[in-house]
């Protein structure tokens, strides 16, 4: 359970410090998104193949427009849009623990 957890908080953590901290995003910085990026989508080992919850599905999703919003912030986006995505990214990886906790037996 440990291990997901930090699957879902150190890319969000990444994409906070990177959007807060950087100017002007360059290719090291993209590296660096991409390896997060590819870090969220491990979260996803922690369900069977065929059974992952609606509820993983649309934090995922919400992931993606993050990472494509925040490679695009700038040229298009104003970073409290991409704080705004992410707030709204750990909202719902929280509501994804929770819903998906195991129940005691």
């Amino acid at each position: 359970m440990v291990k997901s957890v930090l699957f879902y908080f150190i890319p969000l953590l990444v994409f906070a410090v990177i959007n807060n901290v950087v100017e002007v995003l360059s290719w090291p910085y993209y590296l660096v998104l991409l390896v997060a990026f590819l870090v969220f989508q491990l979260a996803r080992i922690r369900y069977p193949k065929d059974a992952i919850p609606p509820i993983a599905k649309i934090t995922q999703a919400a992931f993606y427009i993050l990472t494509v919003a925040t490679i695009f912030r700038d040229q298009y986006l104003d970073p409290l849009i991409i704080n705004i995505l992410l707030g709204i990214g750990l909202g719902l990886v929280i509501i994804e623990l929770l819903q998906t906790k195991k129940k005691p037996a």
